[in-house]
């Protein structure tokens, strides 16, 4: 009965995502979250935390990281995809310039054009289940030609380095660059994400409906 009676209880504290879909369109069929068909594809995303979108006849999909999934910003997680001249980019905080496009892999990545070219980085996914909404928002420096993104950057007259995690520390003596990085001792598990509907929301409207459930 114990058994029996514990198993009910992983099962009630799961939470319901919903049910995956399928399309057959153009000869194949694609099953998944956020399916969309064009003339020539039919995609899926993997996750229903995952978006696709569809430029220039092509289906593009993206699913978050779990560390996005389970840490969403403030203003909800909400992956998304730009098309410029052609090309495509999925993720976050997507940067468009100079016919140009780029997106970070997570919320918490920066963009930034240098040189005619865009430059994305995202922190690590450690470093983002240590911190989680507050982690720091990394930078990114420049020096000449070279750019480099990421924590306490340094640089130098022709070159430029930053720290890879929060807690990193980099140092100039000179003309000698060089950064740390500690490694993260934190240990974060988790047993089930959090439900879609949730993750995308702004936190403000998480704390009101957590409010209203409580009253």
């Amino acid at each position: 009965m114990f058994v029996v009676l514990l198993g009910t209880l992983v099962l009630a504290a799961t939470p319901a995502l919903p049910a995956a879909t399928c399309l057959f369109a153009n000869g194949e069929t694609a099953c998944g979250y956020a399916c969309k068909t064009s003339s020539t594809q039919v995609r899926c995303a993997s996750t229903p935390y995952g978006t696709c979108a569809v430029f220039n006849g092509e289906v593009h999909c993206l699913d978050p990281l779990p560390a996005s999934i389970h840490h969403p910003p403030d203003e909800g997680l909400r992956p998304e995809c730009k098309e410029v001249r052609g090309t495509v980019a999925c993720g976050f905080r997507c940067l468009v310039t100079k016919g140009k496009v780029a997106c970070a892999q997570t919320p918490y990545g920066v963009c930034r054009e240098h040189f005619g070219e865009v430059k994305c980085w995202d922190p690590t996914e450690a470093s983002i289940h240590e911190f989680g909404a507050e982690i720091p928002r990394p930078t990114c420096a420049t020096a000449g030609t070279g750019i480099a993104c990421g924590y306490d950057c340094k640089t130098s007259r022709t070159e430029v380095a930053c720290a890879q995690t929060p807690r990193g520390r980099c140092t100039q003596e000179e003309f000698r660059l060089g950064c740390f990085d500690p490694p993260s001792l934190l240990q974060c598990a988790h047993s089930q994400p959090p439900p879609p509907d949730e993750v995308r929301k702004p936190k403000s409207q998480r704390r009101k409906d957590e409010t209203a459930k409580a009253e």
